[in-house]
């Protein structure tokens, strides 16, 4: 056997270890393959058979127990090693319901080779149980029954959609908007966006429910382009515009843009009136993201940067990208007349993206004189509840 930092070889026969042994490493096949086993009388009872690609011994290090079965080289193998800290590291940043399904797999995996060597110990026919008072278990568990309670809603059409003004700071005129979603429980009344959101943004949901945001947010769009012309507010009607937030997994999707489109068209909007808003995190899908925005960007879309400087803000990203708005996030806005620091970031952030030709909106503006110093930094645009908190759409056309 010669091993190096990172692999081991090991002859044709040898035993890699035994079952009752102690986890210290798991094993990636590089070349060969290996017998799983387990004994029985003095007997070998396979259990698998494992080749190239496979990874073997990860169990004692998931759940801290002995090794549950023995493993033998069926020819010359090069294997790989991966270290606990490792494995680990991987599983904790994994989603809670992963982890619980590996840790019932694993125990089954471990009764099932009990069972096969004919032995039953006291409880083990429970083992799928994943224990009582477990916080990670029941996370996991409220966060599947959250997302059948929000599928459910979304079904009984609980959603809705509210929208906060954005305004032109100097003037105080509104310009524009932005469309929210809010979740109207007949049994809990409204819930908070920060219950759902997230939950919603990282599972398949999002495709549906993001589609009829858009549908609906342009199907009200439209009614405010009319309700403007009507009134002869027509210069405002054809710069009004509404920002429609779309995940970074809805924006990656492959229809995304022709659906778009599609809906745009079934609405006869223009295109400078509608504003595409995602958060930094956008930036990390790297080419497949870039490749969606320069599409919307060449259709006449806007490009909205939401919460910038909390995330990602990789500059190299920004030069890139074909933006036309950043929105200065309110953990800086709050700020502005009391922290230096947080108004010198605001300061450098305004200056930067004037110099990159992109539009600031300044959100979560509360008071008079936060809206007086950001505009004196030079943000011309803002929303916040010194205008108006987000309202239903019935509301929002008697504000404009």
């Amino acid at each position: 056997m010669t091993s190096s930092a990172q692999s081991v070889d090991i002859h044709k026969d040898q035993i890699i270890f035994n079952e009752g042994d102690a986890g210290d490493c798991a094993y990636i096949i590089e070349k060969g393959r290996v017998l799983v086993f387990i004994t029985k009388d003095r007997e070998e009872i396979p259990l698998s058979i494992l080749g190239e690609g496979e990874i073997f011994g990860e169990m004692s290090l998931i759940d801290n127990q002995n090794r549950s079965a023995s493993v033998r080289a069926l020819d010359d193998v090069t294997l790989g090693i991966v270290t606990k800290q490792q494995l680990l590291e991987r599983i904790s940043t994994a989603d809670t319901v992963v982890q619980l399904l590996m840790r019932v797999l694993l125990k089954r995996l471990r009764r099932n080779n009990t069972h096969s060597r004919g032995i039953t110990r006291v409880g083990e026919i429970q083992i799928e149980n994943t224990g009582v008072g477990d916080d990670r278990t029941q996370s996991a568990l409220d966060q599947i029954k959250l997302e059948n309670q929000i599928f459910l809603a979304f079904q009984n059409k609980e959603f809705e959609l509210f929208y906060q003004p954005i305004v032109e700071l100097k003037s105080r005129k509104i310009i524009g908007c932005e469309a929210l979603i809010r979740w109207n429980s007949p049994t809990q009344g409204m819930i908070s966006p920060n219950v759902f959101i997230d939950v919603i943004e990282n599972s398949s949901m999002v495709i549906p429910i993001g589609h009829w945001i858009i549908n609906q947010a342009l199907k009200d769009l439209k009614s405010i382009r009319d309700h403007l012309h009507a009134t002869h507010k027509n210069k405002v009607a054809d710069e009004f515009m509404m920002s429609i937030n779309i995940s970074g997994r809805q924006f990656t999707h492959t229809d995304f843009v022709n659906n778009l489109e599609d809906l745009r068209e079934k609405h006869d909007i223009p295109t400078k009136n509608i504003k595409l808003e995602m958060t930094e995190r956008i930036m990390m899908d790297g080419a497949i993201a870039l490749d969606a925005l320069q599409q919307c960007r060449a259709q006449g879309y806007a490009i909205s940067i939401d919460d910038f400087g909390t995330g990602f803000s990789s500059l190299q990203y920004l030069t890139q990208m074909p933006i036309s708005f950043l929105k200065v996030d309110r953990s800086f806005v709050m700020k502005v007349l009391s922290d230096p620091k947080s108004r010198a970031v605001v300061s450098s952030i305004i200056h930067l993206a004037h110099a990159m030709d992109i539009e600031i909106i300044a959100e979560g503006i509360e008071t008079n004189e936060e809206c007086i110093v950001l505009e004196t930094l030079g943000s011309r645009y803002g929303q916040g509840y010194l205008f108006s908190k987000p309202v239903p759409f019935k509301q929002f056309m008697t504000l404009i």
